[in-house]
């Protein structure tokens, strides 16, 4: 992709008589890449008209945020007009939010540098480069992506929170030329400039276009926590009338002219495509049926509606071409994982010396693969207008999704018209990108490729049999565990060994203070494809990591909570969480009656802290999860309310994993096809969740997959300190 002017972040422009501010690098007019500078000398094309803005004033007075995240379900755009309107002392009834369009100057580059400082931990010096060239980044990977509990972390907090603080500023400045007075006299509350002394008042709209003629400035005070008025109180979500009224605008809502309806079978083998299509005449012959093709890994059937195309695409036969993995099952898979663990494992973290002390605690776990299973299958709209392709979406990246519909149809970015929509559920489905070489948006390009074929205007929705068994999965992993105890009781060595190379090498390693350390993984791919699951790497090393401490603690006969926090500093937030939670649960190690009994576990991921205890109980039923108690410290909880919302739901999603999620493989597929093997846990099987804000003065830290990981190991916990029996492979139901 060429680098032009317009694909960089830019800063200050006047459109339409309102201002418009970008959130990069504010104040730092870089050596590098200036781009206030930039903007203003001469990018005199239309596309540079449109800037990388995320906050608009209008001259009627109106603040809209204009946001580069997709709506989920996560709720962030309420955050993030937190944000905004504290540090703009903004009136709430003047702010809005509007989605970012799909296009290159609403590139986001702040997701990438969040991740990067965190795994990182770049030098302060670095900042100001690091912050110039992620964002140089996300405009060449066409990064606009919602995902990693990184919207208010990254986005808000990093970014907006300084272009608000600016954005204030500039408007103070721009009321003292207008009323010819020195700034220091001037004051800003609910969206207007005062000046107390002649008891005038001017409005951000009337101040926009001058504010926006002037230079950002260098340096910006931001609120402290006392003077914060909206951030830290549990607003109402500005998504949820719409949701309630069901006005909100879905991907499967969309309609085009002339729409026709597609279904998609896979060729039910990893990788293989079909060769030809056995019965093509029979198909076609059917009733409102007018076209089957081929696809991707699979057969299209096009129809005048979803029910006769669905109902004819199960009646096609084909031939599948032989591929390598047709005999590809569970039981290959984990045998050949097992095997690669004891060679050619990679060290990825060392402390002391752990390889001169022999162990005597030893465990392998393993996790199945898993599939996204979003309440909306995965669907697009695809037509051909004026020369132009459309495309109507939810996605978690629509501009990279643009630029893949670009690539597929064979177009120029230019060319291809993304409308994106609200998604029902996305948990990393929906990502234009993969953790390896699988294809995460396979449905799309199956859909662009279906309506250019067939050169009709169509609707390709999968149904939920072709959504579980062609997903881009959780991977399937396997581990293996090694420790030794001090006199004490302490841990004296922790070894391990897991499947598959880690992003982030410290989601497999315990965050507990042990002298002799040694992380490894084993970098081979999958046979499957695999991509990105609601918390990513926590969820599996949340439950290898915290069963195995578990272990431990039983092995030392300490409680098992009391000996997470022994080998924690004492001013931890992971002290906190853990002494919260146990305060919550009434935290107790005695089983009752061999009927009832609570485990623990915690976790670190995304920069917040969670810990959970989970009440279990055992009758002729079988086992059931009564109760579930989280303590999250998430740093600056902006509107606690939706954490709360988000640690629930989590927990939600992570025990349907625990209990029952697996993808079993056989003859290079999934089993799988339904919720009725594929099951969720349901409304009666839901347990009681409550869930507690923990301040300990931490940064501000994700929310939205942070309740995932502790789950699966408290339960595992949980049915040790019941029965005695360690289970080490998941799902436990």
């Amino acid at each position: 992709m060429a680098i032009t002017r317009r694909f960089f972040m830019l800063t200050g422009a006047t459109i339409g008589g309102g201002l418009l501010l970008g959130v990069g690098a504010l104040g730092a007019h870089l050596q590098t890449h200036n781009r206030v500078a930039v903007q203003r000398n001469g990018n005199e094309d239309t596309d540079a008209a449109q800037i990388n803005l995320w906050i608009r004033i209008a001259a009627d007075n109106q603040i809209i945020l204009v946001n580069p995240h997709s709506d989920m379900g996560q709720g962030t755009a309420t955050g993030l007009m937190q944000i905004v309107a504290d540090e703009l002392d903004a009136d709430w009834n003047q702010m809005r939010s509007e989605i970012a369009p799909p296009d290159s100057a609403y590139s986001n580059g702040k997701v990438i540098e969040g991740f990067v400082r965190e795994m990182m931990q770049p030098p302060t010096w670095a900042n100001t480069l690091l912050e110039n060239g992620f964002y140089r980044v996300g405009d060449l990977m066409n990064m606009q992506m919602t995902g990693g509990s990184t919207a208010v972390r990254y986005t808000g907090w990093e970014a907006m929170r300084k272009a608000a603080a600016a954005t204030r500023q500039m408007l103070l400045a721009a009321a003292a030329q207008q009323l010819n007075v020195d700034v220091s006299t001037l004051s800003t509350e609910n969206g207007t400039v005062n000046h107390s002394a002649s008891g005038k008042s001017v409005s951000y709209g009337d101040l926009a276009s001058t504010a926006a003629t002037m230079d950002s400035p260098k340096e910006v005070a931001l609120k402290t926590p006392e003077q914060y008025k909206y951030i830290g109180q549990s607003m109402p979500r500005e998504d949820i009338p719409d949701k309630v009224m069901a006005t909100t605008e879905y991907g499967i809502d969309a309609t085009a002219p002339d729409m026709q309806y597609a279904a998609v079978v896979t060729s039910g083998v990893f990788g293989a495509q079909v060769s030809s299509i056995k019965n093509t005449s029979a198909i076609t012959s059917l009733r409102g049926v007018s076209d089957v093709l081929t696809v991707p890994d699979g057969v299209a059937v096009v129809a005048d509606n979803p029910w006769r195309a669905e109902q004819a695409v199960r009646q096609v036969e084909f031939d599948v071409e032989p591929h390598a993995n047709s005999t590809l099952s569970t039981e290959s898979e984990l045998a050949r994982q097992r095997a690669a663990l004891t060679n050619n494992a990679t060290e990825g973290l060392s402390l002391g010396e752990p390889d001169s002390i022999d162990a005597t605690i030893n465990a392998d776990y393993s996790v199945p693969y898993l599939a996204h299973a979003t309440l909306e299958p995965m669907n697009a709209t695809v037509w051909m207008q004026d020369g132009e392709l459309h495309v109507v979406a939810g996605v978690q990246n629509p501009l990279g999704a643009r630029a893949r519909v670009a690539k597929e149809a064979g177009m120029k970015l230019d060319q291809v018209k993304f409308h994106a929509r609200a998604m029902g559920g996305g948990f990393g489905r929906r990502v234009a990108f993969s953790q390896n070489s699988a294809e995460p948006l396979n449905w799309l390009v199956q859909a662009v490729r279906i309506a250019l074929d067939t050169g009709k205007s169509v609707k390709t929705t999968w149904s939920r049999e072709t959504d579980t068994r062609s997903d881009v999965y959780r991977p399937m992993v396997t581990a293996q565990f090694a420790g030794e105890l001090a006199d004490d009781g302490k841990p004296l060595l922790w070894r391990s060994t897991s499947y598959g190379k880690e992003m982030n090498i410290h989601a497999a390693a315990p965050m507990y203070q042990i002298p002799n350390v040694k992380v490894s993984t084993v970098n081979e791919s999958f046979p499957v494809p695999t991509g990105f699951w609601r918390s990513v790497e926590h969820t599996q090393h949340g439950f290898f990591v915290e069963s195995f401490i578990d272990e431990l603690a039983t092995a030392a006969g300490i409680d098992p909570l009391q000996y997470r926090i022994n080998l924690l500093p004492e001013d931890s937030a992971a002290v906190a969480v853990l002494n919260k939670v146990a305060d919550m649960s009434g935290w107790s190690t005695t089983a009752n009656n061999n009927e009832r009994a609570l485990g623990v576990a915690m976790v670190h991921s995304f920069g917040s802290t969670v810990a959970q205890v989970a009440q279990i109980s055992k009758s002729g039923s079988g086992l059931k999860v009564d109760r579930v108690w989280c303590a999250a410290d998430c740093g600056t909880a902006v509107n606690p309310q939706a954490v709360e919302a988000q640690v629930q739901g989590a927990v939600i999603y992570g025990l349907t994993a625990a209990l029952y999620g697996k993808c079993d493989l056989q003859n290079g597929g999934v089993v799988q096809s339904n919720f009725h093997d594929y099951r969720m846990v349901n409304l009666q099987e839901a347990p009681s969740i409550e869930v507690a804000l923990v301040d300990t003065g931490s940064a501000i830290g994700g929310v939205g997959e942070i309740g995932v990981p502790p789950i699966a190991p408290a339960v595992s916990n949980a049915l040790a300190a019941l029965d005695g029996n360690r289970r080490r492979d998941l799902p436990l139901g």
